[in-house]
């Protein structure tokens, strides 16, 4: 006890209350030694203020870094793609294309509350997934406060679902995944309809891709599709229900890529 008065004693020497208040609590200063007069409100505001910084630069370096860490792509080289990657010549259908992605981007960049889905549709190999990840990267670059972003390409994620039917350490389980989409704020959902082609039925989607597909499109309202598949081929490969929450809010919102030649051909 004594050690306790004797180091109180020590504070009180060394930290001494002036008569000056201070302007903005009105409490008495207190005179530090090589520091000078202080507040210690204001100083506890200070201290207050620079852990609420450290905490926001936490959670936004979080929720930027979703896009590297819970994306799935056929393709590593897909993360680097950006709208000043997608070379195209002046007036041309892809020029255009990357312009309309652009005014997408905004869309989704200014209004982080409107909820409107997306569409690229085309064959394989013009560039849907890739002005699919510009749309992305853009945002997640750009948006303040951030907005988390991320993409799926369709056959990984149901590779990984059916996976951890095998696997009861795997993360990406139904209920794990369905939240976690529901809870970012821009998906994109890259080539539909590869998962039912892949699977040996290219006709019609499986009930287990159903009701995936369901539960996904009916709880997050930003998605951006990469399809293969014309609406009429959507129809017929998915229940009603599906197609009905893909379409929604993509009036205005879908890019048709028919006419381009397949990139991949090109550079050979």
């Amino acid at each position: 006890m004594s050690d306790f008065y004797s180091l109180a004693g020590a504070f009180k020497n060394i930290f001494k209350t002036t008569k000056d208040e201070c302007p903005i609590h009105h409490k008495p200063m207190i005179e530090a030694p090589r520091v000078g007069k202080i507040c210690p409100l204001c100083e506890k505001e200070k201290l207050d203020n620079a852990e609420k910084e450290m905490v926001r630069k936490i959670y936004e370096d979080n929720a930027r870094k979703t896009l590297l860490r819970k994306s799935l792509v056929d393709d590593p080289a897909t993360y680097a793609c950006t709208f000043d990657s997608y070379i195209v010549k002046n007036a041309t259908l892809e020029a255009n294309l990357r312009q309309q992605a652009r005014l997408i981007a905004g869309q989704y960049l200014k209004c982080p509350d409107a909820k409107f889905n997306t569409i690229l549709s085309g064959p394989p190999g013009v560039g849907k997934t890739h002005l699919a990840m510009a749309i992305l990267n853009a945002i997640n670059d750009n948006a303040h406060p951030p907005q988390k972003c991320v993409f799926m390409n369709v056959v990984s994620l149901f590779m990984q679902l059916r996976a951890s039917f095998d696997d009861s350490t795997s993360w990406w389980t139904e209920k794990n995944v369905e939240r976690f989409l529901k809870d970012v704020d821009l998906v994109v959902i890259d080539d539909l309809g590869s998962e039912s082609a892949m699977s040996g039925n290219a006709r019609d989607a499986t009930q287990f891709v159903q009701t995936i597909l369901y539960n996904i499109t009916n709880s997050q309202r930003r998605i951006i599709f990469t399809t293969n598949l014309t609406q009429n081929q959507l129809v017929k490969t998915y229940n009603s229900k599906v197609v009905s929450r893909i379409l929604r809010g993509t009036k205005g919102h879908i890019l048709n890529f028919n006419g381009i030649k397949d990139k991949r051909i090109e550079a050979f």
